[in-house]
């Protein structure tokens, strides 16, 4: 048996890469419009993704999963629970303060938006599945609204 060149293993790789793994159809298309709207929005300013954990699925097929972002001295966890083809996100922002948090799905122009209570916690029910983000508006004017990266649900 003779020994392939790094070139012509990395070219074997690549194939079966392509033929049992390929790109998504969406991915480019999303992933354009995901950066198109970033650089059109001066205001736009995204979080960083920290950390993203699985749990167990419920009893009755529905599962869940916790997103956490950060931007600045403010700390962002999600709670994305979903149920058939409609999803929930239970979220807190600490430190608490008063601001509306939009959920802007990426198709979908509908916006949904919730109040932060004192305890910094917020909730979005009855979300369509697919691409979505937040968008949070502290109501201090003197701080600019900012945005978590697009994520699906």
């Amino acid at each position: 048996m003779s020994e392939l060149s790094r070139d012509a293993l990395l070219a074997v790789v690549r194939d079966v890469w392509d033929r049992h793994d390929p790109v998504p159809d969406h991915l480019v298309a999303t992933m354009q419009a995901a950066a198109a709207t970033a650089a059109s929005d001066l205001d736009f300013e995204l979080m960083e993704l920290v950390e993203r954990a699985t749990e167990l699925v419920g009893a009755r097929g529905s599962s869940s999963y916790t997103l956490r972002f950060v931007h600045g001295d403010t700390d962002l966890l999600l709670r994305v629970a979903v149920d058939g083809d409609r999803s929930r996100v239970d979220g807190w922002v600490v430190p608490p303060e008063p601001m509306t948090v939009r959920a802007l799905p990426g198709e979908n122009p509908t916006d949904w938006s919730s109040v932060v209570t004192e305890t910094g916690r917020f909730e979005l029910t009855d979300l369509p599945l697919g691409l979505l983000r937040l968008r949070l508006e502290p109501h201090d004017t003197a701080r600019p609204a900012f945005a978590t990266p697009t994520f699906e649900i």
